[in-house]
């Protein structure tokens, strides 16, 4: 076939999809989800009356939607080779959950994005006085970074008009920080006869589990047994050990959520399993950090600062984990589009988890744990 003849069979072959897609749009107007509605009514009243003639299925979300809840989640702690930590006591946690979603108008399929996050920390702290606490502060050392997370910075401080100074000694008990994020396909079913909606889903989930375990060590000249630097007579140091270890949860998730409502409130279910493949990964360091005075009076200044850091120690692993998320919510219709809730939810990743470190410079934990988390939520949702 000639260039000539193949050019007008593609632009008759156009020409042809072009009219029959302008046939299509005459006869029915497909859903933009991008076409907002410019007159927005966040605070127009709601009344029992008008709830009481809606269906069940015009109570249900539709067009974009969105919620925010702050979270306060216990989380258990790790299970390490550390005695004195109880790997299956729930330590407190504070986090936020944003959810997105778009329910196509006159359809009954959609799309939802979730975003969790939530943060334990549970630590044994000891104030230490440092020899420079008479020191003028425009002479005083400088502040030392741990290699495992802001909340572990020493700490500075006045008391009784001198400048004191501390540092705060830390034992990790529990540190995690857990990120959620998920990208799920729903479909709407048809209302039941008690007027309940149930919504399966599928979805990919990814989570970021970030373990923190690690230690404070101080020494002065004063000490017994002898200090490590007896060049100087008046010194002290700092031991910073500690263990980040990163987990990657990658997997796909089914689930559904069933809603109720009956007059102002709406009850609400979440249930989410998922599984997939974690890649660990673990990073163990320790940094000592020796601050040297020429002496301990009133007036006396810092001689020198020296720090010295041993070779990172990097560790990879992959496991296989398995879970499930599941909440429930009770909510009150205030506005034609606000919704205040509250609720509970628990979260249970069963295997998998890796957390404590390897083991090179802290007691180190199982690559294969459990990690929970429960606790209550509270937040508002805007409907469109």
């Amino acid at each position: 076939m000639s260039v000539r003849k193949l050019t007008a069979s593609l632009l008759t072959a156009l020409a042809m999809v072009g009219a029959a897609n302008l046939a299509l749009a005459q006869e029915s107007k497909l859903a933009d989800p991008f076409e907002f509605d410019p007159d927005f009514k966040w605070f127009e009243p709601v009344y029992d009356a008008d709830l009481q003639d809606l269906s069940a299925k015009k109570r249900a979300s539709t067009g974009w939607f969105a919620t925010y809840d702050r979270v306060h989640l216990y989380g258990t702690g790790p299970d390490t080779t550390e005695p004195g930590i109880d790997k299956d006591r729930l330590d407190g946690g504070w986090g936020y959950r944003y959810e997105l979603g778009y329910m196509l108008p006159g359809e009954n399929h959609g799309w939802l994005f979730n975003w969790t996050r939530n943060k334990v920390g549970e630590y044994h702290i000891f104030r230490q006085e440092r020899l420079n606490r008479f020191i003028d502060p425009e002479e005083g050392p400088e502040v030392i970074q741990p290699p495992f997370g802001d909340a572990l910075l020493p700490e500075e401080g006045n008391n009784m008009g001198y400048n004191y100074r501390f540092y705060d000694i830390v034992d990790t008990q529990n540190h995690l920080e857990y990120d959620s994020y998920e990208l799920n396909k729903t479909w709407r079913m048809d209302p039941r006869q008690n007027g309940g909606i149930i919504e399966p889903f599928v979805g990919l989930r990814w989570m970021r589990l970030t373990d923190a375990n690690g230690f404070m060590d101080y020494q002065s000249t004063d000490e017994i047994p002898a200090f490590s630097h007896p060049e100087f007579e008046d010194a002290e140091q700092l031991t910073v050990t500690g263990a980040t270890t990163v987990n990657e949860l990658i997997g796909p998730q089914f689930g559904f959520r069933f809603m109720r409502a009956r007059e102002r409130y709406v009850f609400s279910t979440d249930l989410r399993v998922f599984c997939g493949a974690n890649f660990q990964s673990t990073f163990s360091q320790k940094t000592e950090t020796l601050t040297a005075y020429d002496g301990t009076g009133q007036g006396s200044v810092v001689d020198r600062i020296i720090r010295s850091s041993s070779e990172p120690v990097y560790t990879d692993n992959e496991e296989f984990y398995i879970g499930f998320d599941v909440r429930a919510e009770l909510g009150y219709q205030i506005t034609r589009m606000i919704q205040i809730r509250g609720g509970v939810q628990v979260i249970d990743i069963a295997q998998g988890v890796w957390r404590g470190g390897d083991g090179s410079m802290v007691n180190g934990g199982s690559d294969d744990q459990n990690y929970l988390m429960v606790g209550l939520t509270g937040g508002i949702s805007v409907n469109h």
